[in-house]
């Protein structure tokens, strides 16, 4: 009867969760308020290095359903030319003072032109002491591609694998475009074999899924050893995308035990870093981390996205304008947004919620405000639901919590999805540019 109730205090929770953040997302993220910019601003510059420089390649040979990032069908010729205008404006970048830790290079399909993405990287290593560089691939890469040619370049490689169970990959569009699981897996182990550092995304709430098929699935994935293995549930959103994604998804109630299940799952052999990702527990630590931990992060390429300080910054969405701007001696981004306080302090809220600590201390040396102070409603809401444990001047999430802040950043991601929605109406800032190769 207890676990009955706890569950039922826990669905309503999670429902009104559900309804909390689409309102803050609508309000927090709308780009009703943004501004143009046509130069970057060389008295902006911090004087510390921003944490990590974000790399769009929006060119992809097939369209999954259920993604909502910014993606054009390949076309070599445009794509050669987008390469040229990236390290332009990269090079842009770097000589106005900007300086970063690490490169975190995704899309779309990043290796799409293995020799443009290599050019790239070289760049950016002679030009820069960056201590990591992350990448994303799909599977297939690592059958095609000559992955060995990014060793000494690449230190983490993230695979989109989704699933290991043909029926999601057929249900998906992903069976045609990447193969069977088995196959997939194949491409996985050539991976782990010549990248540092490995990560292989996950995904559940598929309406065929179930908890005994998610942990088969997870089972898969562990037996490759991969370094990282990430898990989150599939992104509905709350825009146009979210009729594709909403035809694949489960009910809402059904992904509190798919949840348990990817933790019994992974329990024996990785350790939670997150409620979304997971790190082996055997072998060397593992080091590069796949989650943004909440830093600053400066946005390069059509459809980035950057935010450091208190501001967001947008670059265009139509492929042919991105490049007029940086041939014209522009910067890619085209809008500016300032970020409420609020908004910035529940980014905090949701990071300390996945890492599992609420730390007074931390979070009054880092903002000023005290938990009770910044959070009266969010605290009341997450103690009232169950999800905190107080210990000290500290709060503690429990399983509970867990699949809180697994909500929260699924909120997070819907709310990217909502910013990629509006980003993509808004006018062309080079008017005579073509756009006929829109995402």
């Amino acid at each position: 009867m207890k676990n009955s109730f706890s569950s039922l205090r826990l669905n309503l929770a999670t429902t009104s969760l559900d309804w909390v953040m689409e309102h803050t997302i609508k309000h927090s993220l709308s780009l009703k308020n943004a501004v143009t910019l046509d130069e970057l601003q060389p008295h902006n510059v911090p004087q510390s290095p921003i944490e990590t420089l974000y790399i769009h390649i929006p060119f992809c040979h097939t369209l999954c359903r259920f993604c909502s990032f910014h993606k054009v069908k390949f076309n070599e010729h445009i794509a050669r030319e987008y390469f040229q205008a990236l390290r332009q404006e990269i090079r842009a970048v770097l000589t106005q003072g900007y300086r970063f830790n690490r490169v975190y290079i995704g899309g779309g399909t990043t290796t799409i032109l293995e020799d443009e993405l290599i050019n790239t990287i070289e760049m950016i290593k002679s030009l820069t002491s960056v201590r990591e560089v992350s990448c994303e691939s799909d599977p297939i890469y690592f059958k095609e591609g000559n992955p060995h040619l990014l060793k000494g370049l690449v230190d983490r490689m993230s695979i989109g694998i989704q699933s290991f169970d043909d029926k999601i990959l057929k249900a998906s569009g992903r069976f045609e475009k990447f193969g069977s699981g088995l196959q997939q897996a194949e491409y996985v182990s050539r991976a782990i074999e010549v990248i540092p550092t490995v990560n292989v995304d996950m995904m559940y709430g598929f309406n065929i899924q179930t908890p005994e098929t998610i942990a088969n699935d997870l089972a898969q994935t562990i037996r490759l050893h991969p370094d990282q293995i990430t898990t989150y549930p599939l992104t509905i959103g709350i825009g146009k995308n979210s009729k594709k994604a909403a035809c694949l998804a489960g009910q809402a109630n059904e992904l509190w035990p798919q949840f348990l299940a990817v933790k019994k799952a992974m329990s024996e052999h990785y350790v939670m870093e997150f409620p979304w990702t997971f790190s082996r527990n055997y072998g060397k630590p593992v080091k590069n981390k796949y989650v943004l931990d909440g830093e600053d992060c400066f946005g390069v390429g059509s459809g980035a996205f950057g935010r450091f300080g208190e501001q967001f910054r947008i670059s265009s969405f139509d492929i042919p304008d991105y490049i007029n701007r940086i041939n014209a001696g522009h910067t890619g981004t085209c809008y500016t947004k300032p970020l409420e306080k609020k908004a910035l302090l529940q980014h905090h809220l949701m990071m300390m919620m996945g890492h599992g600590v609420l730390d007074n201390k931390l979070l009054k040396n880092h903002t000023g405000y005290s938990l009770w102070q910044a959070f009266p409603i969010e605290m009341t809401y997450l103690l009232s639901a169950g999800a905190l444990i107080k210990q000290g001047d500290q709060y503690h999430t429990n399983t509970q919590g867990q699949f809180i802040a697994l909500k929260m950043f699924s909120g997070f991601l819907a709310g990217m999805d909502y910013l990629r929605e509006q980003a993509r109406e808004f006018p062309l800032s080079m008017q005579n540019s073509p756009s006929s190769y829109r995402g």
